[in-house]
């Protein structure tokens, strides 16, 4: 997740990782392919998308169902603003980002113009495993992404978070910029 590079057929991964890439391509989907995001976010996936995700990933249809609940937590949790085109200006999923001579992978990225106290850009990562912000590494990843974001937009003021899978939004301290 937010990201080491993707496995293209080439390492199967574990089971937490393949339910992990699974919840990941629903967000990215989320209000773009298929089912309107106000749907999904009321009812769920439906279970022909669910049953292909199994197989796509190569999981169970419970881990399928389990990846499904996961991101509508976070479509519908503290975070569900940021899919939200009242007060997002520019949204991009899965956003590719080149930094220091490195290819970074950011879960989502959006522009908010109000209200003002969430105005700037934001770096958010998905995540389903429990605590992302007692995770040094996660931290570390994180900031790193939010820090590639302000170099390539200075002045403006960028956030980042994690959007957890039980649908809260933990929010980076400030890094000044």
């Amino acid at each position: 997740q937010g990201h080491a590079p993707e496995n293209h057929g080439t390492d199967p991964g574990t089971p937490a990782t393949r339910l992990g890439e699974a919840m990941h391509q629903l967000l990215e989907q989320a209000g773009v392919a298929g089912a309107p995001l106000a749907e999904l976010r009321a009812q769920g996936w439906p279970a022909a998308r669910l049953a292909r995700l199994a197989q796509d990933f190569d999981i169970s249809m419970d881990a399928a169902w389990l990846a499904a609940q996961t991101a509508q937590r976070i479509l519908t949790g503290a975070g569900a603003w940021a899919w939200d085109a009242t007060v997002v200006d520019h949204a991009s999923n899965e956003a590719l980002l080149r930094d220091q001579g490195q290819s970074l992978r950011l879960d989502r990225l959006v522009h908010c113009r109000h209200p003002a106290e969430r105005a700037g850009w934001w770096v958010l990562d998905y995540k389903s495993a429990a605590a992302p912000e007692r995770q040094p590494a996660l931290l570390a990843q994180l900031q790193r992404y939010r820090a590639a974001v302000q170099r390539q937009t200075p002045g403006e003021r960028v956030h980042a978070a994690f959007l957890s899978g039980d649908g809260r939004m933990v929010l980076l301290p400030d890094g000044g910029g």
